[in-house]
C-alpha cells in the first residue's frame, strides 16, 4: 500500500493547504484548487475501495475512504458554486467585449487561471471607463456583473466560515484513513496500468449512459473527469496513461464550456428578468452553439476511447490464444504474432 499512501498523503497535503488560504481569503485560485482537489482525492479513493476484494467485508481501509469521500463532497458542495460564479463573471465580460468590439482580439487560454477567471480585471463599474459604457448590452452586462459579484461574495463568506472547521475535519478523516492503510495486509496482486484503469472507468460510464442529451451530459462530464484523475496519477511516467487523460480533458472541457454557459442564462433570467433581453439572447446563442459543439466531441471522442477500451480488452484472449496455439504440438510457432 505505500504507492496509495504516497498518492493519498500528496493530495491531501495539497487539499489542506488550500483549504487554509479559503479560510482567509477564498480568492479565485484557492477555491479553485480546492475544488479541484476534492475530485482529485474522491477519485483516488474510488479506484482504491474498487480494488479492495468484496471477500474482505468490512475493510477497515473501505470504511475510513468512504467516510472521507463523504466528507470531500461536503467541501465540494462549497466550494464549486463559488468557482462557478468566478467563470461565470469572466464569460459576461468576454461576451460583452465581442459583442461591442468584435474585431477586438481576445488574450489566448495560457493567460493564467486568475486572469481566466476574470479576477485580474477591476470590477466592471469600478473601471475609469465605466461611464463611457452606454450601450444596451453594456448596461446589461454591468447589471449582470453586480448581481453575480454579490451572489459570490455571499457564497464565499459561508465557505470562508467553514473552510477552517473542513480542514480539521479532513485531517481526522485522512488520519484514520492512513492508519488503515498502513496496517493493511498487502496482497501480492498485479495492477493494471493507469491508463487501462481509466479507460474501464470510461467504459463503465459509457456503458450506464449509452444514449446522451441535455439531461445527462453534464453527469457524463463528471463522470469523464473522474477517469481523467485516474489516467493523471501516472501520466508521467506512462504514455497511454497520458494520452487517455488528454483526450478525457478534452471531452470534459467541451461539456464544461456548454454547462457553464447554460447556468449563467438561468442566472441571466434570475437577476435580469424581462429587462436584458439583448444580453439573454446573446448568452443564449451561446449555450446553443455550445451544446452541439460539446455533443459532437462527445460522440467523437466517446468513439476513440471505447475503441482504445476494446483493443485493451482483447490483448489477453489474444494472448492466451497464443499460449494455447504454441502449447499444441506440432504447431507451428510462426503462426502467433
Amino acid at each position: 500500500m505505500t504507492h496509495d499512501l504516497e498518492n493519498v498523503g500528496r493530495l491531501r497535503k495539497k487539499l489542506r493547504e488550500n483549504l487554509v488560504k479559503c479560510a482567509d481569503d477564498p480568492d479565485v485560485d484557492p477555491v479553485h484548487d480546492t475544488r479541484t482537489g476534492t475530485r482529485r482525492l474522491q477519485a483516488t479513493l474510488e479506484h482504491m475501495v474498487r480494488e479492495i476484494p468484496a471477500s474482505d467485508g468490512a475493510d477497515p481501509v473501505r470504511d475510513a475512504a468512504t467516510a472521507t469521500m463523504k466528507l470531500l463532497k461536503k467541501i465540494r458542495h462549497e466550494a464549486g458554486p463559488v468557482r462557478d460564479l468566478d467563470v461565470h463573471r469572466n464569460l459576461v465580460e468576454k461576451l460583452t467585449k465581442r459583442a461591442v468590439h468584435p474585431r477586438a482580439k481576445e488574450k489566448g487560454k495560457d493567460s493564467g487561471k486568475r486572469e481566466a477567471a476574470g479576477l485580474t480585471r477591476p470590477d466592471v463599474l469600478e473601471t475609469t471607463e465605466a461611464g463611457l459604457r452606454t450601450t444596451s448590452i453594456e448596461q446589461q452586462a454591468d447589471d449582470l456583473d453586480v448581481w453575480l459579484k454579490r451572489k459570490r461574495s455571499e457564497l464565499a463568506d459561508g465557505f470562508r466560515a467553514q473552510a477552517e472547521d473542513m480542514a480539521s475535519k479532513l485531517d481526522k478523516r485522512m488520519d484514520e484513513l492512513e492508519a488503515a492503510l498502513k496496517t493493511r495486509r498487502v496482497r501480492r496482486t498485479r495492477k493494471k496500468p493507469a491508463g487501462v484503469v481509466a479507460l474501464d472507468s470510461f467504459a463503465r460510464l459509457a456503458s450506464e449512459m449509452q444514449v446522451l442529451d441535455a439531461s445527462n451530459l453534464h453527469d457524463f462530464r463528471k463522470g469523464a473527469k473522474k477517469a481523467r484523475y485516474v489516467a493523471e496519477l501516472a501520466a508521467q511516467g506512462d504514455a497511454q496513461a497520458k494520452q487517455v487523460g488528454e483526450t478525457l480533458k478534452k471531452l470534459q472541457d467541451e461539456i464544461g464550456d456548454w454547462h457553464d454557459w447554460l447556468v449563467l442564462a438561468e442566472e441571466a433570467h434570475t437577476a435580469l428578468g424581462d429587462g436584458a433581453a439583448e444580453l439573454i439572447a446573446l448568452i443564449e446563442g451561446e449555450r446553443e452553439q455550445h451544446f452541439v459543439a460539446a455533443m459532437k466531441t462527445a460522440a467523437k471522442l466517446r468513439g476513440r476511447l471505447m475503441g482504445e477500451w476494446l483493443a485493451v480488452a482483447r490483448r489477453p484472449a489474444a494472448r492466451a490464444a497464443g499460449s494455447v496455439r504454441r502449447s499444441v504440438p506440432g504447431h507451428p510457432r510462426t503462426a502467433v504474432s
